[in-house]
C-alpha cells in the first residue's frame, strides 16, 4: 500500500513540475525600448585660449550633472543623446595694452549637447563603453564680487567628440548603476589667435549613473 501511494504521489508531483518549467520558460524578460539616464560627475580642469575676446579661460573643478535619453538597439547596445550642465569657476586673463595681462576671478555655465552610442556587456557586473559627439556651450560668465558680465556676448559654441570608458552593476533586469570616465576633446575657434595657440582642449569627468529602463522590446 505504502508503495503504491508514493507511486501515485510522484506520477502526480511530475507534471507539477514540468508545468512549473515549462511556465517559466514561457515568460520569457523583455528588453526595454528606451533607457533614461540621470548622472552628476566631477569635471576636472581644463582651459582655453579664445582670440575673439583676447582672453585666456583657466577652469577648475566642478560638479556636473547629465541626463540622456537612448534607444534599445539591442545585443547591448543603445543610441540616443545626452544633456550635461555646470557652473564652473575660472580665471579669467585678458590682454589689456599689448602684453599686460588682467585676472579676474569669475565663473561660467558649461554645458554640452551630446549624440551618444552607448554599449555594455550582459553580465551582472557589466563594462561600459560609449562614443559621443556633439557641441559644448561657454555662456553667462559673472565676476565675482561684482557680478558683472564678462567675456563673450552670447554663448560660445565648441564642437566635441570623445569616448567613456567604466563598469556599472545591474540591481534589476531594468536598473543598472555604472561609473564611467569620459575624455572629451573641444575644437575652439582660432579667429584672433597666433598661428602656435592651441585650440583644443581636453575635458575629463567622472560620473556616476542611475540607469533605468521603460517600456517592452519587442522581438
Amino acid at each position: 500500500m505504502r508503495r503504491l501511494l508514493l507511486l501515485a504521489l510522484a506520477t502526480l508531483v511530475t507534471p507539477a513540475a514540468g508545468a512549473q518549467i515549462i511556465r517559466r520558460g514561457g515568460m520569457p524578460f523583455q528588453e526595454p525600448t528606451t533607457f533614461v539616464s540621470f548622472g552628476v560627475g566631477l569635471l576636472q580642469p581644463w582651459s582655453v585660449n579664445d582670440g575673439s575676446t583676447s582672453s585666456a579661460w583657466d577652469f577648475s573643478d566642478a560638479t556636473q550633472f547629465a541626463v540622456s535619453l537612448e534607444r534599445n538597439l539591442g545585443g547591448g547596445a543603445a543610441l540616443g543623446v545626452r544633456g550635461t550642465t555646470a557652473r564652473v569657476p575660472l580665471r579669467y586673463s585678458s590682454v589689456i595694452g599689448g602684453d599686460a595681462l588682467s585676472g579676474t576671478d569669475a565663473d561660467a555655465n558649461v554645458s554640452q549637447l551630446l549624440g551618444t552610442l552607448h554599449i555594455t556587456g550582459g553580465s551582472q557586473f557589466h563594462t561600459v563603453l560609449e562614443l559621443s559627439a556633439g557641441a559644448t556651450f561657454y555662456y553667462n560668465f559673472n565676476a565675482r564680487g561684482s557680478d558683472a558680465s564678462i567675456g563673450p556676448r552670447s554663448a560660445d559654441t565648441d564642437f566635441s567628440f570623445g569616448f567613456g570608458y567604466g563598469v556599472g552593476y545591474n540591481v534589476s533586469p531594468r536598473f543598472s548603476v555604472d561609473v564611467v570616465q569620459d575624455q572629451l576633446t573641444t575644437l575652439h575657434q582660432k579667429s584672433g589667435l597666433s598661428a602656435g595657440a592651441s585650440t583644443s582642449a581636453r575635458l575629463t569627468t567622472t560620473r556616476i549613473i542611475a540607469r533605468f529602463g521603460l517600456g517592452a522590446r519587442s522581438r
